[in-house]
């Protein structure tokens, strides 16, 4: 899997990357050079015990890995303050489903860089 591991390319998101969210998910992004796609995964200790995040981990690995965009991006996926409440309940398609809108709408930005 394509992922995004250093601290420098985690930091160039923040400073020069843009946003898309819904109620769920915020994901982070910039475009690269590398001509494909890697994600990286932020989630803070107050989202859950430790199988909680690793399951929302597993999730947004599994949404990637099967839907991967064509164009180079970089990306960082952050769950919202929201969907603590609701993800020990929340299904795969419930989740997938909203993870793909996210990823529909920066496939249809056009990248100003490349």
């Amino acid at each position: 899997m394509n992922r995004l591991k250093r601290e420098k390319d985690f930091q160039r998101i923040f400073s020069e990357g843009q946003n898309v969210s819904n109620e769920l998910l915020s994901i982070k992004y910039f475009y690269n050079d590398l001509g494909r796609p890697r994600m990286g995964i932020i989630v803070s200790k107050k989202f859950g015990k430790a199988h909680v995040r690793n399951r929302f981990k597993r999730y947004s690995r599994e949404v990637f890995r099967t839907n991967k965009p064509q164009n180079g991006i970089d990306m960082i996926v952050i769950p919202k303050k929201s969907l603590k409440d609701h993800f020990e309940n929340m299904s795969f398609d419930t989740f997938r489903s909203s993870f793909l809108f996210l990823l529909g709408t920066l496939e249809r930005k056009v990248p100003n860089e490349i």
